[in-house]
């Protein structure tokens, strides 16, 4: 199976098609089944991931044993952060998900024999920091409602999909602990985006974007 080339024209100069060509040689595509865990914090890191298909959030297991969710992950994105040599979160699939698994002692071969895919990778981690600042940006809002807005508007950005309504891929206590909020402040936050008309709740994980201006006012970022 040749590798994946990303549908969305932004994900694609990310990663150039020489790129890909060379990623797709150093690579194994797996299919993973949905509450899998594809590398635990701490252990050490011998693998990155490209996902092709399907959903994957990565975590930290906090002092107190209460897990902080650092960040989901779709189709185009690339997981296995580590530092000197150990993946410094757990990853877990959200969904069934289709992946190419890349060694990491064949990518550093690569990357010094290819500047192109050197390049290509440094953009994908531009990206990649730029949804963390969003994070952070998110978090630093007191008002829940303000975090589940932001929230929702980086979602539908980050699953570049005009679908409407809006699916989301996972469940309400994992917005939780991304947001850094419990389930019932979720809800709430819900309820009164909704009672302003901003979003509908049409299904469990099913919500229809009706207002991006009143949603980006209420979350202080541009729609």
């Amino acid at each position: 199976m040749p590798f994946e080339k990303s549908p969305h024209p932004a994900a694609r100069e990310l990663l150039t098609e020489q790129a890909q060509d060379a990623l797709a040689g150093i690579s194994e595509l797996v299919r993973l089944p949905a509450h899998q865990v594809l590398y635990r914090q701490g252990e050490s890191a011998d693998c990155v991931y490209n996902i092709v298909g399907g959903a994957v959030l990565t975590y930290e297991l906090l002092a107190n044993g209460n897990r902080h969710i650092t960040a989901f992950l779709f189709p185009n994105d690339l997981l296995g952060l580590s530092t000197h040599g150990a993946y410094i979160a757990t990853a877990e699939t959200l969904s069934p998900v289709v992946a190419y698994r890349i060694p990491i002692d064949a990518l550093r071969d690569t990357l010094t024999h290819d500047p192109t895919l050197s390049v290509g990778l440094v953009l994908k981690l531009c990206h990649d920091l730029r949804d963390a600042q969003h994070h952070a940006i998110t978090l630093a809002e007191n008002a829940a409602h303000a975090r589940v807005a932001g929230f929702l508007l980086w979602l539908r950005d980050a699953l570049k999909s005009p679908a409407d309504p809006l699916c989301l891929p996972m469940a309400r206590q994992d917005i939780a602990d991304y947001l850094g909020l419990s389930v019932e402040s979720i809800s709430r936050a819900l309820h009164l985006l909704e009672s302003e008309a901003a979003i509908l709740r049409v299904g469990p994980r099913q919500i229809r974007l009706l207002d991006l201006d009143k949603l980006a006012s209420f979350s202080g970022l541009d729609a």
